[in-house]
């Protein structure tokens, strides 16, 4: 079977750009809304590592929507290759077997989007450091209706943090985060 991986990094953005290539060449598509910092935190792309055998081909659009870390990368594409799957990317038209040409490739590439994401990360740092020392740089806004919908949940105590989470509609990290706001307001 193929199967397709797409990713993006918060429920806000769009899959489209990457469903739009892979769909046409994947008998089958998994998505996931999840930071790529982490392979561990990502649920779906360890449920369809699970589930891929031998002879299976992994289609994704490009590197960076599978591994933000050449480590990360490389641990994931060995772990396929072993199990006898192709691992294709489309955006470099390029598959990857365990010939040392192959491993060569695929380590400066991965290598090649790290330092990518840090420029954009020293980049971003930068402008917020800039913008701080204007005085207009407020920091990330909270959502008062979020806010007030996980604090109402919480005082009701009849739910857990997941169970809140997935009505919130948030991340579980949000919901504790709210929580601990609440402990320290309480104690003023």
């Amino acid at each position: 079977m193929i199967f397709g991986y797409a990713r993006v990094s918060t429920k806000d953005q769009n899959l489209e750009r990457q469903l739009s290539v892979l769909n046409p060449a994947c008998d089958k598509v998994i998505t996931e809304k999840a930071s790529g910092k982490s392979t561990s935190e990502r649920p779906e792309l360890q449920v369809l590592i699970s589930h891929l055998r031998e002879g299976d081909t992994f289609i994704v659009k490009s590197i960076d929507r599978l591994a933000r870390n050449t480590k990360d990368l490389l641990e994931l594409v060995d772990k396929m290759i072993e199990q006898g799957v192709t691992v294709k990317f489309l955006d470099n038209s390029m598959s990857f077997d365990n010939s040392p040409a192959s491993r060569l490739i695929l380590t400066m590439m991965g290598a090649v989007a790290e330092f990518e994401r840090r420029i954009i990360a020293s980049r971003r740092d930068e402008g917020i450091a800039i913008a701080k020392d204007a005085g207009k740089y407020k920091g990330k806004q909270k959502n008062q209706s979020l806010h007030t919908k996980i604090i109402d949940m919480l005082k009701t105590e009849k739910y857990s943090p997941d169970e809140i989470a997935k009505l919130a509609d948030c991340g579980r990290a949000t919901v504790f985060r709210v929580k601990k706001e609440m402990k320290i307001t309480e104690l003023i």
